[in-house]
């Protein structure tokens, strides 16, 4: 078992959701292991909410506590904070096993 620890700074540049006012902005880690017949969830968390900001700074660090780095993915997504409903401005997956980290 080890530990990935992320470090999330800042984002840069985010295109504005909102049609009153500017997005607020989150981030959304979710760990998963990709395997071929069932993947395995090892969590989710989340940064804090920056109000009506484009070029969010956060400094914030997020630890997941996985197994392996075999078939690991992480899913970053950039969510605008909303009252009825929350809309995705952004997402990419990183598969670990192609960083070069060390278990």
């Amino acid at each position: 078992m080890g530990i990935l620890t992320i470090f999330l700074e800042k984002a840069t540049n985010l295109k504005d959701k909102d049609t009153i006012g500017k997005s607020d902005p989150y981030i959304k880690f979710e760990m998963e292991q990709n395997n071929m017949f069932r993947d395995k969830d090892f969590g989710e968390m989340k940064s804090t909410t920056k109000e009506n900001d484009l070029n969010p700074v956060y400094e914030e660090t997020f630890h997941f506590n996985i197994p392996t780095l075999d078939n690991m993915e992480l899913a970053v997504t950039v969510m605008d904070d909303d009252i009825v409903s929350d809309d995705k401005m952004g997402k990419c997956k990183i598969k670990l096993e192609k960083l070069g980290l060390s278990a």
